[in-house]
């Protein structure tokens, strides 16, 4: 899964995130250069998808999760879509019109499509999850997550770092996964794509 959910709030607004989609993207163009059939659920994505590889659009995170869980029987899940948290709860079938007055939204949380998929996960199915978070509580809880969402591995990117993660073209991620944690330096996300797909190449072989 790749890009970023928008949640709407009326018919021309929504809820959003930044995420572009390059690093799903650049996933799945690996994928497929190792030989992989690859279905790429894209969600809003500002880059174009790889040639050769199946794009199921999926605007919101219900469409996401319609799209993932018809295809529970794939080999590996690469989760890196930032499918959003929370949405409105009472979105507006028109465009409100401007006025003075204030306009609060109430959010409710979205389904946990990665808790959901780490249920259902079968013996010798890889499923990565992505957390972008800050800092070191951050990486606590991408720690949880693994722990938590039955996940082989999770790759984590601290987005308040500038130049990495969100619209850049460069990532910097921790690998976490019941082995310990591997550093991947700053590289462009083509090579940080590469370091992750060796990660689960060998989570498949049962390195």
């Amino acid at each position: 899964s790749a890009g970023g959910p928008r949640e709407p709030i009326d018919l021309v607004r929504y809820v959003g995130n930044r995420s572009s989609g390059r690093m799903g993207v650049a996933l799945a163009a690996e994928a497929k250069r190792r030989g992989a059939e690859v279905v790429l659920v894209y969600a809003n994505g500002s880059v174009p998808p790889p040639a050769g590889v199946e794009v199921v659009p999926a605007p919101t995170a219900a469409d996401m999760k319609r799209e993932l869980l018809a295809r529970v029987d794939a080999d590996v899940f690469v989760m890196a879509a930032a499918i959003a948290d929370y949405r409105p709860s009472n979105p507006e079938t028109g465009k409100r019109p401007k006025d003075r007055e204030p306009w609060t939204l109430t959010l409710e949380p979205t389904d946990d499509v990665l808790a959901e998929l780490g249920e259902r996960r079968r013996n010798g199915q890889i499923l990565v999850g992505f957390a972008a978070d800050a800092g070191e509580a951050g990486l606590e809880r991408a720690r949880q997550k693994l722990a938590n969402k039955r996940g082989n591995l999770f790759v984590f990117n601290d987005v308040s770092q500038s130049g990495i993660g969100f619209e850049a073209e460069d990532n910097e991620v921790v690998l976490l996964s019941a082995a310990g944690e591997r550093e991947i330096g700053r590289r462009s996300k083509g090579d940080t794509a590469v370091a992750i797909l060796d990660e689960v190449e060998g989570l498949l072989e049962g390195d």
